[in-house]
């Protein structure tokens, strides 16, 4: 199933957003002992965050972890753990809302050629390798986490997450979860925020663009996907 949801007003839309992500988590916890959320980084999403920490949920059951990630220290400027912890976690760890323990970084080895990927896979087979639901957010070429358009990384075939150091978004060297761990999911909600991703938003509701053509197209597949755009 796919619904819209559309508003102009950018702030409104954020908040609708959160709003309904809280709602799918409060649906998935009163079914499971716990849910596995995957996020990304990026303003908008951290704007989600900040929506999302007056809600009434049980955050303890909720296990956070990063759809994709720069390769840098999870205390780096650029890295999309920090943003979920500065403007998430922290603040609930606070008020004993959530276990810090709760969000799950991805640590970069540099010795490692896998960069630690395989460590990250770990964690996530603790938690049953698979994510309940999902937030996406795509970029003007239609990518999601780090998996582009024509680009090995929508092509690899494993389950799990994928380092590159090619990334046609600076900077080049990133992680990302491949796209069946992406479809793993029941319930993703995506955004498409921005005059700069109409193009990319075209390319999504249009049936001749395959997901390899524009990977934010891999929601399309899920069981329950919702879509948030000012783009109307």
């Amino acid at each position: 199933m796919l619904t819209t949801i559309e508003e102009k007003d950018q702030n409104r839309l954020l908040h609708k957003a959160a709003q309904h992500l809280c709602e799918k988590l409060r649906d998935a916890l009163a079914a499971k002992k716990q849910v596995n959320l995957a996020v990304p980084g990026g303003r908008n999403v951290a704007k989600i965050f900040q929506k999302m920490q007056g809600e009434d949920i049980d955050w303890q059951r909720v296990q956070f972890f990063i759809i994709d990630e720069r390769l840098v220290p999870i205390d780096h400027p650029d890295s999309n753990f920090k943003l979920l912890k500065d403007n998430f976690i922290d603040p609930l760890a606070r008020a004993n809302r959530i276990a810090p323990d709760n969000a799950h970084p991805f640590i970069l080895d540099a010795s490692s050629l896998d960069r630690g990927a395989k460590r990250y896979e770990d964690v996530l087979a603790e938690h049953g390798f698979r994510y309940d639901i999902i937030l996406l957010s795509s970029g003007e070429d239609g990518h999601v986490g780090a998996l582009y358009p024509d680009h090995h990384s929508i092509s690899n075939k494993h389950h799990g997450f994928i380092v590159m150091d090619d990334s046609p978004k600076p900077p080049p060297e990133r992680m990302t979860s491949s796209l069946s761990l992406m479809q793993s999911a029941e319930v993703a909600l995506i955004l498409f925020v921005g005059e700069a991703k109409r193009e990319a938003y075209t390319k999504f509701n249009d049936a001749a663009f395959l997901v390899a053509d524009c990977p934010a197209k891999l929601v399309q597949a899920l069981k329950d996907t919702t879509v948030f755009t000012d783009l109307n």
